[in-house]
């Protein structure tokens, strides 16, 4: 640890009611923690002010002057869904509330993806899986969501 000089510590009392502890790390060369150190240390001996309050005003990023940035989107055609296997029956869904799950019911929760889920597929599941076999194959990517 290296110790404070008298110049540090004039400096550092004399920027604290204007500057930020990044700011006068920066021009003491020391870390930001061993600044607010010091300041706690200087206001616990009356040496620092203590009900100094700091707002710096707060100034938006400046962008250089040019072009606008574009952004280029390059279009794929979609890939397209694998066909769907005839052996596996679509589910016959009975929507039910989360209250209304049990043991034998598929859990994949019906609606938008950025929404909580409300209602469940409930049609009967995969034994030992959560989900009945239509879902399953769409959480494996086999399928394509009803």
């Amino acid at each position: 640890m290296i110790p404070w000089t008298t110049e540090e510590t004039f400096l550092l009392v004399s920027l604290w009611p204007t500057a930020s502890a990044t700011q006068i790390s920066r021009w003491l060369n020391r870390s930001r923690s061993s600044i607010c150190a010091k300041a706690m240390r200087l206001r616990h001996d009356d040496l620092l002010p203590d009900g100094v309050e700091k707002h710096f005003e707060v100034k938006p990023v400046q962008t250089r002057p040019g072009r606008p940035r574009t952004t280029v989107t390059s279009i794929m055609p979609q890939k397209p869904a694998p066909p769907l296997d005839g052996t596996v029956p679509l589910p016959d869904m009975r929507p039910c509330a989360l209250v209304e799950l049990d043991e034998t019911r598929c859990r994949w929760p019906l609606g938008e993806v950025h929404e909580v889920a409300t209602e469940f597929c409930g049609a009967g599941k995969v034994p030992a899986l959560p989900y009945c076999a239509h879902h399953l194959r769409i959480a494996h990517g086999q399928g394509s969501a009803s």
